[in-house]
């Protein structure tokens, strides 16, 4: 089965920039004891913006961090605004129900088209 791969970019809030870090490095540990998620990277740039790249085994792996991780999550959405929000994958009907009660994401699923070397 294909990954998941989500891509979050955050614009941390006026003075919430150690607070958001820590809850960072929570996360970060967090997921690196899931046995489903296969990799967790922040990212980091000096106007108070950051990005995380999450790759996950399948949408269960994901739904399973996100339900598990709900708390820091929210608790990070206080410190930073979720700008650019992308799924890319086979992404499941649970993870997009999840996914389209936050903010609006911008969802890639598989292209299954026809591979030109094939058009013959």
């Amino acid at each position: 089965m294909a990954s998941i791969f989500v891509r979050v970019r955050f614009d941390v809030r006026d003075q919430r920039q150690e607070e958001f870090e820590k809850l960072v490095f929570a996360l970060r540990q967090q997921a690196n004891d899931e046995p489903g998620t296969r990799s967790y990277r922040w990212f980091s740039a000096t106007d108070g913006s950051y990005l995380v790249i999450e790759e996950y085994a399948d949408s269960a792996a994901a739904m399973a961090h996100m339900e598990r991780a709900g708390d820091l999550l929210g608790r990070l959405t206080e410190c930073a605004m979720a700008g650019a929000v992308e799924l890319h994958g086979p992404i499941g009907p649970e993870l997009r129900e999840w996914v389209g009660s936050n903010p609006p994401p911008a969802m890639f699923t598989d292209f299954v088209g026809q591979d030109p070397e094939d058009r013959g």
